[in-house]
């Protein structure tokens, strides 16, 4: 029978994203479609024509093809797991709860990193390579070799590419970088001597916010091949990069929020309990999400990624 829902879904739905803040912070919520396979996001066609000081009438008359972006919801599904009865009655702790909070710390994981993939850049016009100096550390899993540092230009840079591409500048933009590159980032010479001489978060030695980009440090972002013009690694079930290379590279996503969009549905937990042929219960959990950019043209996020 399935778990009751005043008793357990409510604290997945409360937990599921906790160590995933971005994606209570960034993007549009498209969550309220979610029953439905295929979100579709309207996509304006081409600005009309202007002519100054028109000296012929009447104008020519010409009509807007719009078109729309869709992207399709994925279903997740975590592994079901036994309980065994003396189990639940012999152990100290409450393997239940436990079991329970594993599913959410999987589901939460393989949301998130699927959410980072679908946002990344793929137009070389919004990547921009890394230009400090050549070190060995921040590397891709599988990587080798030595890559270009983030640095406080290469923010400016992609700060530079969303002000361009006429991205609203009022919007709220966000940084969102493996630990491996913050770290490296917050090193760069003029970074540092502003932690030093001017700011309060030298203490903690946390920067929360440059070139007007708040920043979210996670463990993995994305992963980059290293064609001239970077492709996102394929990501399996999971969402961890497959095909791993040793001239792979990490990016980093600079987006500006309203340009980025995720659907999540509620979560829904299984219980089989007293199973006589198993002498236990068994437990599973699935979810409904989808992320997407929400302009065809990819325009609101810049990757940042490993030279």
């Amino acid at each position: 029978m399935a778990l009751q829902k005043e008793i357990w879904i409510s604290d997945i739905k409360e937990n599921l994203f906790a160590n995933n803040s971005f994606m209570n912070m960034i993007g549009i919520d498209h969550s309220p479609y979610v029953n439905y396979k295929t979100v579709h996001i309207p996509q304006a066609g081409a600005n009309p024509a202007v002519t100054k000081n028109r000296g012929s009438y009447p104008a020519a008359i010409s009509q807007r093809t719009d078109s729309e972006l869709t992207y399709s919801l994925n279903e997740y599904t975590a592994e079901p797991i036994l309980l065994t009865d003396i189990d639940a009655l012999q152990i100290s702790y409450s393997k239940r709860q436990s079991i329970l909070k594993q599913h959410i710390d999987k589901l939460s994981d393989v949301v998130a990193n699927n959410t980072l993939y679908n946002w990344a850049a793929t137009a070389g016009a919004y990547q921009v390579r890394t230009t400090g100096s050549a070190v060995g550390t921040a590397l891709a899993p599988s990587a080798t070799g030595t890559r270009n540092a983030i640095n406080l230009q290469d923010l400016r840079t992609a700060a530079k590419v969303l002000d361009e591409s006429n991205v609203n500048m009022n919007d709220k933009r966000y940084l969102v970088l493996p630990a491996s590159m913050y770290y490296q980032l917050i090193g760069d010479a003029n970074i540092s001597k502003y932690l030093e001489f001017g700011s309060a978060t030298a203490g903690t030695g946390k920067v929360a916010q440059i070139m007007g980009f708040d920043l979210i440090v996670r463990s993995s972002v994305v992963v980059y091949d290293n064609t001239g013009t970077p492709v996102i690694k394929a990501i399996d079930d999971e969402g961890v990069p497959s095909a791993a290379a040793a001239t792979d590279n990490l990016g980093a996503l600079a987006i500006s929020s309203s340009y980025v969009t995720k659907a999540l549905g509620d979560i829904k937990v299984f219980a089989d309990e007293d199973k006589p042929e198993y002498y236990g219960s068994i437990f599973s959990s699935l979810v409904m999400h989808g992320a997407s950019k929400m302009r065809t043209d990819g325009v609101g996020v810049v990757s940042i990624i490993q030279a």
